[in-house]
């Protein structure tokens, strides 16, 4: 079984979980404008929590965005040189995805629209359809938060993510099913031990962050 540290800072959480020798350790805390300070700390503690060195690992998983720049920023940097320094490959995950894989793993949904307040009144959309717990189809863009288009999801889709406040009101008009939930490392460290095994695997130097930008997205994908 692998060894993975997951790092998530996409937003104002500091969410870390670790897998060691079959036993998984988390920690996750809100804590806006305080990641630079707190991130290596915390990843340091979780590492003696479970009596394990960097040079253990078989790899670093990060929930690379879109969300925060200043987040996803520093841990892919942060993921980078752990990485270099200790020979491990990294794993890169969008961060839209793990919103989805909580929602998929705790209520089995199928059809799942994560929606990441990218501020400036845009918002960051991933649509995932899953077959029971396997990621079927997937697609990400940025939308005005005007634009947005309810038309285009059926009554059973769930909605995720805290993109989800600033049209809570249109979206209760087709669904029940909204959560204001952030992205957790628990979930994206469910999605990195699957993307271990299929060999979904970068070089240090690979890891970037999944920024999308208005029409055009720009994302570096493995």
């Amino acid at each position: 079984m692998a060894n993975i540290l997951a790092i998530e800072t996409s937003s104002d959480a500091c969410s870390l979980s670790l897998s060691f020798n079959g036993d998984d350790f988390h920690f996750h805390e809100i804590l806006p404008k305080q990641h630079t300070e707190r991130l290596l700390i915390e990843i340091k503690a979780l590492l003696k929590k479970a009596n394990a060195q960097l040079q253990d690992l078989n790899a670093i998983a990060v929930g690379c965005g879109p969300g925060s720049f200043t987040g996803i920023r520093l841990s892919c940097s942060i993921a980078q040189g752990l990485a270099f320094s200790n020979d491990l490959k990294t794993i890169q995950v969008s961060s839209l995805e793990v919103l989805a894989r909580n929602i998929n793993a705790q209520l089995g949904a199928e059809r799942i629209v994560s929606i990441v307040d990218a501020r400036m009144q845009q918002l960051y959309v991933g649509e995932f359809l899953y077959s029971k717990e396997v990621l079927v189809t997937s697609n990400t863009f940025v939308v005005p938060v005007e634009k947005f288009k309810l038309s285009a999801y059926e009554e059973n889709t769930f909605f995720a993510g805290d993109g989800c406040n600033p049209i809570e009101n249109q979206l209760k008009e087709i669904s029940k099913n909204i959560f204001l939930n952030l992205p957790l490392a628990t979930d994206l460290l469910s999605i990195a031990k699957d993307k271990y095994i299929n060999k979904e695997l970068l070089e240090p130097a690979e890891l970037l962050p999944i920024y999308l930008f208005g029409e055009d997205q720009w994302k570096k994908t493995k």
